[in-house]
């Protein structure tokens, strides 16, 4: 009476609780079951969560963060990072020039799925978070919208706080496995700082939920 159990859904790739009141007894857990279910959340799909700098423009000649020399190199470590996964896994990112870009670039180029989290109106974040690094990065970022699938948190732009909510929505989607089954990937200069909805925020969230954290140095 009261039994628990979890049942692998390989269709929808979601796990299913049920109390086990009322259920015959295919539904109930034995020995080897609870080992097949192990197994199973063992190889459950890993959720990447990436946050990171965008690269920097030309208010920042005197205080680098995120160089726009440095773009291939911390690309190269975004894919090996990507590639020392053994089990299936998915991205979730934002749309911003400089890491998110380059994130999810490497994913699509290695076939991992992902998806884009902004807090605005595309048109409205483009012109905030893509376009003063030029059109180069603005292309980029119109061919992940057309080759990803995009959620947003804020389509008129006048929530102020939509930065802090759509990095709060990223952390929830990418732990809906628990934390076990998720890495917080960032690009971050590993300063920390007060700004709310900015990658240090992320990373002091994902600690507090005591989520693994791979971080690349861009400077």
């Amino acid at each position: 009476d009261g039994l628990l159990f979890w049942q692998w859904n390989t269709d929808s790739a979601v796990l299913v609780a049920g109390s086990g009141r009322g259920d015959d007894d295919r539904n109930r857990v034995d020995g080897d079951q609870a080992a097949e279910i192990s197994i199973s959340l063992r190889t459950m799909t890993h959720s990447i969560l990436f946050s990171g700098h965008m690269i920097d423009g030309p208010d920042r000649s005197s205080d680098p963060r995120f160089p726009a020399a440095n773009e291939s190199k911390v690309k190269t470590a975004i894919r090996d990072n990507l590639e020392s996964f053994t089990q299936p896994v998915r991205g979730i990112a934002s749309g911003a020039c400089g890491g998110d870009i380059l994130f999810l670039e490497t994913c699509l180029e290695l076939g991992i799925p992902a998806g884009m989290y902004l807090p605005y109106a595309p048109a409205v974040f483009k012109k905030g978070s893509v376009s003063f690094a030029g059109k180069t990065w603005e292309a980029r970022f119109d061919k992940l919208l057309y080759s990803l699938p995009v959620h947003i948190i804020d389509t008129v732009g006048a929530n102020e706080n939509a930065y802090f909510l759509v990095n709060e929505w990223m952390l929830k989607e990418a732990m809906v496995n628990g934390p076990a089954h998720m890495t917080l990937m960032v690009v971050w200069n590993e300063i920390r700082n007060a700004a709310i909805g900015g990658t240090s925020s992320m990373v002091a969230a994902a600690e507090k939920q005591q989520v693994k954290v791979k971080i690349i140095n861009p400077s």
